[in-house]
């Protein structure tokens, strides 16, 4: 028993020291991104506001003639519709760069006159006030490096998880003295002090810091965790990822506009849309009781060639499987619970960081004690 503890000790010892710096740098860019259209919109108001007026908002296919015409060869991949007034669409795509080149970019238009507020490129590396915020979530989703790193943060949280449960083995006291695990005792600045302090903040906020390592695992290894549910119960995709794709489809024979409309008729409101035209779709979304955030999870695909529908779905799907993952972007970011939710996302961040802190100063004392 003795020797599993000490174990389990040195495992905790040695992921604080090798994983720590990693969690801090995921828990400031975490909380930073728990508010990132806050944020965007402070720092770029003459993007993403516009003031508020009587006109109604102008087909998209203007918005979209006049980003063609800002940006010569756009090409918008998904529209976001302004979600409140004074707020613009949100139009991510691909453009021709100066030396011909086809860079990601994102175009912010006025939903009254369709005029282009402005636009900047997706994943620049630069600190500017235009480009901070998407800086800051290519750091905590991949390090700015792809999927090799996106990798290593999976191991990282399959690490993390697997240290929420030494740490609850190692909290833990016998008999009646679990209650202590969540208590202060000692003396003031005294090595026991520390070490309550560490554990007791780490026991209260388990809950929270679990569900980021789980979440974190499930985002950042979608395919292997959704191999791991499948073997307990069904996973589904969305509907376009199993249907056909090919180049020589027909140009489209409605507009976006008319796959908007159509999906309207059925009184929701729509989040954004899709062109899939490889595909022969425009994939709209649109919000939904079922939904667990403010993405707008439902799902209604409309042939680019007749303007029917031809399917739906909502991120929920059908299973339990199904039902795992839809919440997993949803509890990680936080907005499954609106602003309270974001407020318990950036306090499990700031608690890792303290932890960590903490971790590293009874590590300090402990060696200093031990010289001595």
């Amino acid at each position: 028993m003795r020797g599993r503890r000490q174990a389990l000790r040195l495992w905790h010892r040695w992921f604080g020291l090798v994983a720590g710096l990693w969690l801090v740098l995921l828990s400031v860019t975490g909380i930073s991104i728990a508010w990132y259209d806050e944020i965007d919109t402070a720092l770029n108001p003459d993007l993403r506001r516009v003031v508020v007026g009587d006109a109604p908002p102008v087909p998209l296919a203007i918005v979209l003639a006049r980003a063609e015409a800002t940006l010569p060869g756009f090409e918008a991949r998904q529209v976001q519709l302004a979600g409140q007034p004074g707020q613009t669409h949100w139009l991510i795509g691909r453009a021709i760069g100066d030396d011909g080149s086809s860079m990601g970019v994102q175009v912010f238009a006025d939903p009254a006159t369709g005029a282009v507020a402005g636009w900047r490129e997706s994943g620049a590396l630069r600190l500017d006030r235009r480009h901070l915020m998407d800086l800051i979530y290519g750091v905590h989703t991949e390090l700015l490096l792809g999927p090799v790193a996106a990798w290593l943060l999976g191991l990282v949280a399959l690490a993390w998880i697997a240290d929420h449960l030494v740490g609850l083995a190692l909290s833990f006291p016998r008999g009646e003295r679990w209650r202590d695990a969540f208590r202060l005792a000692g003396r003031s600045r005294s090595l026991r002090r520390l070490f309550d302090w560490h554990r007791a903040k780490g026991m209260w906020a388990w809950p929270l810091t679990a569900t980021l390592a789980l979440t974190g695992l499930t985002l950042a290894w979608p395919e292997a965790t959704r191999d791991a549910v499948r073997l307990v119960s069904p996973v589904s995709e969305r509907l376009h990822e199993a249907m056909p794709r090919g180049a020589d489809r027909p140009l489209p024979a409605i507009t976006l506009d008319q796959a908007v409309a159509r999906v309207r008729e059925s009184g929701r409101k729509v989040h954004s849309v899709r062109p899939m035209l490889s595909q022969g779709l425009y994939a709209v979304r649109t919000f939904d009781p079922r939904d667990m955030d403010n993405q707008g999870r439902l799902w209604t695909y409309v042939s680019a060639t007749t303007g029917q529908v031809v399917g739906a779905r909502h991120d929920r799907g059908d299973s339990v499987g199904d039902a795992f993952f839809a919440w997993q972007y949803a509890l990680h970011s936080g907005h499954a619970a609106g602003v309270p939710g974001r407020i318990a996302v950036s306090l499990g961040g700031a608690v890792t960081i303290l932890l960590w802190w903490s971790g590293m100063r009874l590590w300090r004392r402990r060696r200093w004690r031990h010289r001595f």
